[in-house]
């Protein structure tokens, strides 16, 4: 791991225009060292530090309170619950720790004791289910549990799941961070995020500020909570006389309550505006109930903006069972109203909740097949390039070279391949490891391969960024060093999609094992 974070020193060679600087606990386990890095070797280099509590630097973190104690004081006030407990984290994690300290101060604070035998320490991911077991046999009578973030409360479902519980039902399990892991859990998980931004965005903000020459100050973000199943909770109310009165606040309301994710988004001028589409047909919708009349034109206009909206990806921004339970408070609220609705017009409105309810399932299965078959694509062009590369029946005089040209095997549409020309050994204390200048072996364009010629290959290390050349349309990049054991053979630099942050490090691992295998085969 520390040979592999080695791709960190790039900071001070890249000669990038800003940086986000995400450290969490390390800021404080190696604070000297980080002094050293980013206060008196980085200084040209305007800076922002995401999630990193160190004094007289710019940062963006969370505001935790609000989020725990929303949680709390509906557990507590709301479902009448007395028996807590927490799945917590590390001890050097220092949001870990405020959590941990913030949940006692809520239970506190509405009359709650919290004992030591309610908490149990956690390494923070999915393999915690031996601390669930130990938290559920300490305290049998549990009623909730808030787990320290997202991924613990995988360990949790699965001892829960065991024992034959369920999440929300028997204990109510509240997460943190809010990720679309816990919208795809089973079942969904409630847990709490940022309210008005992300962390990512915000630091953005705030680094173009200070790139622009503006002064600017460290930022909390304040958390909120996300109901789902495994913690029902509403986060306002769908009233009758705002739908009655085709309110367009509410419209846009209720578009950023089951949309939530889509606030976030960057929108460029090709997207269709997803926001504005759901108010065009909702508003067309709630008027005819309030008219009590639609007309069958406007049922079929309506009907085809609800599938524009469903195909452009509307899903990717929810999770699937809140959308449904917001489709359903609206129709039921419509359809228990007094407004005398004509039948044709009642019918065609009652058809439209069916089609969006349709349209939601349809477009979450169609996403939930292609990313599957992304994955199933991944792992067999991954085979594909093993397979030339270690089929030693033939005739491969260079093995390097034969694997640059079977680069694009590996099914990448946008990336390169970087080599030195001699391998760099990693050394822990020393943070100038690598040579001024590096090779440009190969590159991947809309998915074709082009390989160099040796006399273009040879460009500084710092210009590699600028080298790769990416299309216009492909705005994010991702850096990969290709390792093995403590030798580092160059970088993999792609393009950033949803398979190259899954799979692109056990991709880079395997071009490692193959090059240290053709380095050796060469002696």
């Amino acid at each position: 791991r520390l040979v592999y974070n080695s791709v960190y020193c790039l900071e001070e060679l890249g000669n990038f225009d800003g940086l986000i600087i995400c450290l969490g606990s390390m800021a404080n386990i190696q604070k000297e060292d980080v002094q050293r890095r980013y206060f008196t070797e980085i200084t040209r280099v305007p800076k922002v530090f995401a999630v990193t509590e160190t004094e007289e630097i710019v940062s963006v973190n969370y505001e935790n309170e609000s989020g725990i104690r929303e949680a709390v004081e509906c557990l507590v006030n709301v479902h009448g619950i007395t028996r807590f407990g927490m799945l917590g984290g590390r001890e050097d994690n220092v949001d870990s720790r405020k959590r941990q300290v913030l949940f006692e101060k809520c239970l506190k604070d509405n009359g709650i004791e919290f004992k030591d035998e309610n908490y149990e320490m956690t390494d923070m991911s999915v393999n915690c289910r031996k601390e669930a077991a130990a938290l559920l046999d300490r305290i049998p009578d549990i009623q909730a549990i808030f787990c320290v973030n997202d991924a613990v409360a995988v360990g949790l479902f699965e001892e829960m799941h065991a024992r034959h519980m369920e999440p929300g039902r028997e204990i109510k399990v509240f997460g943190f961070d809010n990720t679309k892991m816990a919208g795809r859990m089973i079942p969904t998980l409630a847990s709490i995020g940022a309210d008005e931004t992300t962390l990512g965005r915000k630091s953005l903000e705030l680094l173009l500020a200070m790139m622009n020459g503006e002064k600017v100050s460290s930022v909390r973000i304040p958390t909120r909570l996300y109901g789902r199943e495994s913690f029902a909770y509403e986060m306002y109310d769908y009233t009758k006389q705002e739908m009655l009165n085709v309110d367009s606040a509410f419209i846009y309301r209720m578009f950023d309550d089951c949309f939530y994710r889509y606030r976030y988004e960057y929108i460029d001028r090709e997207s269709v505006n997803l926001k504005r589409l759901f108010w065009e047909f909702m508003n067309r919708l709630l008027t005819a109930v309030k008219n009590r009349y639609m007309s069958r034109e406007e049922f079929r206009e309506t009907s085809e903006l609800i599938d524009i909206f469903f195909e452009n990806g509307a899903m990717d921004y929810t999770d699937a069972g809140k959308l449904l339970h917001s489709i359903d408070r609206v129709q039921g609220a419509i359809n228990t109203s007094q407004t005398m609705v004509s039948a044709s017009a009642n019918m065609y409105i009652n058809r439209l909740f069916t089609r969006m309810r349709d349209a939601a399932i349809k477009a979450q299965s169609d996403a939930l097949i292609l990313q599957k078959e992304s994955v199933v694509a991944t792992r067999q062009n991954l085979l594909d390039f093993m397979i030339e590369n270690t089929d030693y029946t033939g005739d491969c005089e260079d093995k390097i070279e034969n694997i640059i040209s079977h680069f694009d095997l590996l099914g990448m549409k946008n990336a390169a391949l970087f080599l030195f020309d001699e391998p760099v050994i990693f050394e822990e204390d020393n943070m100038n490891i690598f040579p001024s200048h590096i090779r440009m072996k190969c590159g991947v364009k809309e998915g074709e391969l082009y390989v160099l010629p040796y006399e273009r290959q040879r460009c500084l290390l710092s210009e590699m960024f600028k080298r790769i050349e990416l299309l216009p349309n492909c705005y994010e990049c991702v850096v990969f060093p290709i390792t093995f054991r403590k030798k580092i053979y160059g970088f993999m630099v792609t393009e950033f999609t949803q398979d190259t942050s899954s799979m692109g490090e056990f991709v880079a691992e395997q071009i490692g094992r193959l090059l240290a295998e053709a380095m050796e085969s060469e002696k």
